[in-house]
């Protein structure tokens, strides 16, 4: 019956008028993707929302959203909090390279690492990504130097564990779609 109506091709027109709407907020459009099991806006709408303040939404756009997004929308920016208080409070470790003061170089770079990317992770005056941290090796740290920041910060990025943020969104968003796809 669908064949005949053209459903599909309908439901992708409609689609396709929607998303040229400029009054269709985010919550709206994770609505319709709910009902409607529009797949291919979960991903930007739900990544966009976990930018964002949740209290910026207010009351009305809240309701919007459905439970089910919303509590892993919680759940996901919960997640981060934490894990970014956790980089906070814990100092990566110094490499040191060819370096003649290791010790004086390891106390620069804690003082260092308090002073600048764990105030930004405990701290956010805005969104950032954990991407936007790695910019350390562009800013001088006193009393360290060159090689063993360079080391430092090269270990950070290796680590790995300031780009964790996108995995914990992105295992979110597969359960969303698993979620979706059975109701």
């Amino acid at each position: 019956m669908s064949t005949v109506f053209d459903v599909n091709v309908r439901k992708s027109y409609a689609i396709s008028q929607l998303e040229t709407r400029p009054d269709l907020d985010l919550p709206t459009k994770l609505q319709l993707c709910y009902r409607f099991k529009i797949l291919p806006w979960l991903t930007p709408a739900f990544r966009e929302l976990v930018s964002l303040p949740i209290k910026g939404l207010g009351p009305m756009g809240i309701a919007r959203i459905p439970a089910y997004i919303l509590h892993a929308l919680i759940q996901v920016k919960h997640q981060i909090s934490m894990h970014r208080l956790t980089q906070a409070a814990v100092v990566p470790p110094t490499m040191a390279g060819m370096c003649h003061t290791p010790l004086t170089c390891a106390d620069g770079w804690e003082t260092g690492w308090t002073t600048g990317p764990a105030e930004m992770l405990r701290h956010p005056d805005t969104f950032y990504s954990s991407w936007d941290i790695p910019q350390l090796e562009s800013v001088e740290i006193p009393q360290v130097c060159s090689d063993c920041q360079e080391s430092s910060v090269v270990n950070v990025k290796e680590t790995g564990c300031l780009l964790m943020e996108d995995g914990f969104v992105e295992d979110k968003l597969e359960e969303l779609r698993a979620w979706l796809m059975s109701h």
